[in-house]
């Protein structure tokens, strides 16, 4: 289970840094981690935290939904307005 859901994870959040349009150093560097274990997430290799998974979400612009493999893709704008 472990393993699946590290891929899962780590196929979102590559899909979403390509989305964005952001290298994998811009992302670590937002939310505070080596570049090094950022990789690792997005290979699958490494599950991340509770606060870098929020962190991962507010940069990447995507709900923790979608990264857990859910559908819902686009975060809610701040004001509650979902535009």
């Amino acid at each position: 289970m472990y393993a699946k859901l590290s891929q899962q994870i780590g196929t979102n959040v590559r899909a979403a840094r390509h989305r964005a349009g952001l290298s994998q150093a811009q992302v670590a560097e937002a939310i505070h981690v080596p570049t090094l274990v950022f990789s690792r997430l997005e290979r699958g290799r490494l599950l991340p935290s509770l606060p870098t998974l929020v962190g991962l979400c507010g940069v990447l612009r995507v709900t923790v939904d979608f990264i857990l493999g859910g559908k819902a893709l686009e975060a809610p704008a701040p004001d509650g307005s979902g535009k």
